[in-house]
């Protein structure tokens, strides 16, 4: 008997196979799909066929890997964000000496919006890749948007701060501080974190961010004033 998906199952399979592949770093065989998805081996063959089809996979020997044709349509995600974080991250990053990330919260989660990364650093900032629990980013952004994390007993007071701060919690020699950007509504809709050396007291990068964060957030409002004339 043939096994049939179709209308809304497809598109869940399509994206649940391409959540999989970021899982594992982009890229992945048959059978670790198959264990992660917990899709039935010829359902997940057959999609990932379709897939590669469209240019959304790709081969690479006996796996699969994300296709270009998915990098092409996510160089669109969050425009006027990773415009911003384009111009002002790099020169931001080189003053403060510090590594710089952009984190929005999306589909539950922080997710990596863009980011400014010092070479010295291994700190993952590839737009999309969602964060570690308990990263001042995370806890910045779950303490106005509770969804994202389990309640955290100082919420009131990083909302009442402004910012959140952590060091060694995530990555043994690096600390982290972040504030929120507010969008036109006056919602806090990003954080920017700063990672530094566990020898630099973190909170010491607030008032930089904080600067720069007013900034982004006139900015998203000058960029909001064409759609609102229309």
């Amino acid at each position: 008997m043939r096994e049939t998906i179709g209308g809304r199952g497809v598109l869940e399979g399509a994206f649940t196979l391409l959540e999989a592949l970021d899982e594992h770093g982009g890229q992945a065989g048959l059978t670790q799909l198959t264990r992660t998805t917990g899709l039935p081996k010829t359902t997940v063959h057959r999609l990932l066929d379709q897939l590669a089809g469209l240019g959304a996979v790709e081969r690479a020997g006996r796996g699969y890997r994300i296709g270009s044709r998915v990098f092409r349509l996510g160089r669109f995600w969050q425009p006027e964000l990773r415009d911003l974080a384009k111009e002002w991250l790099p020169v931001l990053s080189a003053r403060m000496r510090a590594s710089l990330v952009l984190v929005v919260p999306r589909e539950g989660r922080a997710l990596v919006a863009a980011g400014a990364v010092l070479p010295a650093d291994d700190v993952p900032a590839w737009p999309g890749s969602p964060l570690p629990p308990g990263t001042a980013a995370g806890r910045l952004l779950a303490a106005h948007h509770p969804a994202l994390a389990e309640p955290d007993a100082d919420a009131p007071e990083i909302r009442e701060s402004g910012y959140a701060a952590e060091s060694e919690t995530i990555t043994a020699g690096l600390g982290c501080a972040a504030v929120g950007i507010r969008t036109p509504d006056g919602r806090v809709g990003a954080a920017l974190a700063a990672v530094l050396p566990a020898r630099r007291d973190p909170v010491s990068a607030v008032t930089w961010l904080t600067s720069t964060a007013r900034s982004f957030s006139a900015a998203l409002a000058e960029y909001s004033q064409p759609s609102r004339a229309r």
